[in-house]
Formats: structure tokens, C-alpha cells, sequence
């Protein structure tokens, strides 16, 4: 949602020097909020980090790892949505790029987003880079759909974590240590420097899962405070880059990175009974479809950009404002709908996959058996 509201005002907004009148302060904090999209996906790194690196760590370590069924489980997750994403993205930037008002956007370059234009990206073989997550590897991102960016590096941080983790594991042998401890340095090398510095952020997330939480002798109130605290150093990280934007981006991302992996560590201290259930059931609600938000409302949201004034963008007064709102709210309508025929599917369509790969497995197992 982050990434999706700062697209919103930086597509359709004047940026804040271009602000007619002088910007009230409630204009400011929604400029100020609006503008940690980048921040967010740093976030999500750590969160995905914590999330599958303690499941594999958890395997691994209970000796019940399976790359047949980690990748299914993986790839289903993400081709479910990456597929429809990439062939929507497709089908609005083919009507955007046939709107004589629109040129500039699909021809020319976005410069907030992309410098070369739409339609150099909107081609067979970019689209079946971006299907095998290569963007930011040896593609560029498909169309205009920019948020694909961030998907390539969480999935070869997919393959490149369980790789290190065997690398590592004492119950497999030195002959596969060795094969894993290789394939880990080529994935590296192959993803290029900026997608392995990145990784260093994917494995806080990492860290932090296989740090037990701690049992203190104290309440339920004072972890809660503790964990309130915690969230300081990473609200002062997000101010610090904003106000420092000579600051390398990298250097930013592993500050907030840090901040926030400390963070979640606080938060693991307390109870899941201390969650409000309301709190609980809202936050189900909106992580049921934010995969296929981040995937889907780029493409989308430029499209409406070609199709409404692209003489210039909006001052923020109360009226587009209010039209602001209204893209938002049908961004996320569009991705709940979209969700329902793909992110809510992943279950059923992942075990039909295991079931259709099983019978495979067992006669190759009773073949090795016999002979």
C-alpha cells in the first residue's frame, strides 16, 4: 500500500517545491508518508527474510529439507501473480501506448521511474526475462510495470539462502557442502553486485528468526512499551534518509534495514494473545491481496494518467485530493478482485502441483529400489 500511495501522488501530483500555496501541515505529513515507497520494499526484504528464512532454517536443521517441495511451494507463490501481472501490465501499456495524449509516457521516459520509455521494454523477450525473475539481472523490467524490480531479488535470495544454509548443514556430506558452498558464490556472481549487497538486508530478517525470543519475568505491558520504544531508531532511519537525500541510497536501505530487523525483534517478545483481534483480522484482510497490489497497480495507474489531463499534475487542493483517494481505493479494488483467481488460489493450486509431481517421484523411487 505504501508503494501503491507514492505512486499515486507521483504520478498524478505536483511535487512538493511546486506546491501553489503555502502546503499546510497535514499537506506535508501526507507528502512526508506518501513518499517511503522505496522504504517499504526494504521493509519487505527483512519481513520475507524473517518469514522464509526461519521456515527453511527450521527445516534444514530438523534434516526434513525437500527442494522439490520448497521450490513448488515457492514458485506457485510467485508465478500465480506474476503471470496475470505480466500479461495485464502488458494489455494496459498496449491501450496506453495508442493514446496520441499519452506518447510522452510510453514513448519518452517517466523520469520519476524509468529513464528509457515503455514501449523499448515491451517486448517477447524482456516479458520471458521477467517471467524467470532475470529483471535487474540481464533484463530490464517489463513494460512499465517498475515494482517488478524488486521480485527478481527475492527470488534468487530463494535459492541463494537454502544454499548457504546447506553449505553449512553438519548432516550433509563434505562433497555436497562443497557443492552448495559453490553454487552459492556463482548465484552471487551471476546476480551481480547490487542484488548481493541487498542480500545482506534479506538476512537480517534471517538472523532475527533464529534469535529465541526471550523469556523475561515481566508483563505482557512492559514487553509492549519496550516494543514501542524499539520502533523509534527506525521512525528516526526513515527521517534521516528523507532529510539526507545526499546519503547513497545503499547505505540508507541497510541503515533502515538494521533499524527495522531490531525492531521485529522487539516485537517477537510479546505474546500472539496480545494481538487485538480486530487489529488481527484487518491485517489478514489487506496481506490476502498485497502481492498482487504491488504486481498489479503500476501498469494500471498509468494507464488512468494517459487517459485523464497529461497537460500536467494536479495542485493538492481538497477536489483532487479527493481524486487521489478515489485512484487509490480503486487500485485496491482491482488487485482484491484480481486476488481472488490468484493469491487466494496458492493453497489449491500448490497441492494440486505436489500431487502432480508425486506420482514422478515415486516411480523414480521404486526404479532406484529395484535396481
Amino acid at each position: 500500500m505504501a508503494v501503491m500511495m507514492g505512486h499515486v501522488r507521483g504520478l498524478f501530483f505536483v511535487d512538493f517545491p511546486f506546491i501553489a500555496r503555502p502546503p499546510s501541515a497535514i499537506l506535508k505529513i501526507m507528502y512526508a508518508v506518501t513518499g517511503f515507497g522505496h522504504q517499504a520494499v526494504i521493509v519487505f526484504f527483512v519481513l520475507s527474510g524473517y518469514f522464509i528464512g526461519t521456515s527453511v532454517s527450521e527445516q534444514i536443521a530438523a534434516r526434513r529439507w525437500s527442494w522439490r517441495t520448497y521450490l513448488i511451494n515457492r514458485l506457485t507463490r510467485l508465478q500465480l501473480v506474476l503471470i496475470p501481472a505480466l500479461l495485464l501490465g502488458a494489455l494496459w501499456d498496449q491501450f496506453g501506448m495508442r493514446l496520441p495524449q499519452a506518447a510522452s509516457f510510453y514513448f519518452g521516459g517517466l523520469y520519476k521511474y524509468y529513464p528509457p520509455s515503455v514501449a523499448l521494454r515491451s517486448t517477447v523477450p524482456v516479458f520471458l526475462g521477467n517471467l524467470f525473475f532475470l529483471q535487474s539481472v540481464t533484463a530490464p523490467v517489463f513494460g512499465s510495470n517498475g515494482p517488478l524490480w524488486s521480485l527478481s531479488y527475492e527470488f534468487w535470495y530463494y535459492i541463494l539462502f537454502p544454499a548457504v544454509m546447506l553449505a553449512a548443514a553438519s548432516w550433509v556430506d563434505y562433497r555436497g557442502r562443497f557443492v552448495y558452498l559453490a553454487l552459492a558464490f556463482l548465484l552471487l556472481w551471476f546476480v551481480g553486485p547490487q542484488i548481493a549487497i541487498y542480500f545482506l538486508i534479506w538476512l537480517l530478517g534471517a538472523l532475527i528468526g533464529r534469535l529465541r525470543p526471550a523469556h523475561w519475568p515481566i508483563s505482557s505491558s512492559a514487553v509492549g512499551l519496550a516494543s514501542f520504544m524499539a520502533s523509534f531508531p527506525f521512525l528516526l532511519a526513515l527521517a534521516w534518509v528523507r532529510i539526507h537525500s545526499e546519503i547513497s541510497e545503499t547505505r540508507g536501505d541497510l541503515m533502515i534495514g538494521i533499524c527495522f530487523a531490531l525492531w521485529i525483534f522487539s516485537l517477537i517478545q510479546g505474546r500472539r494473545a496480545d494481538v487485538a483481534p480486530r487489529y488481527a483480522k484487518t491485517s489478514r484482510t489487506f496481506a490476502a491481496f498485497s502481492y498482487t497490489l504491488y504486481l498489479t497497480h503500476f501498469p494500471l495507474l498509468l494507464l488512468f494518467r494517459g487517459l485523464l489531463d497529461p497537460a500536467g499534475n494536479w495542485q493538492p487542493d481538497v477536489q483532487h485530493l479527493l481524486y487521489g483517494v478515489a485512484l487509490a481505493l480503486a487500485m485496491l479494488s482491482f488487485a482484491y478482485l484480481v486476488a481472488q483467481f490468484t493469491e487466494a488460489r496458492t493453497a489449491v493450486v500448490r497441492n494440486r502441483v505436489m500431487q502432480w509431481t508425486a506420482p514422478a517421484v515415486n516411480k523414480d523411487a521404486k526404479k532406484e529400489v529395484a535396481e
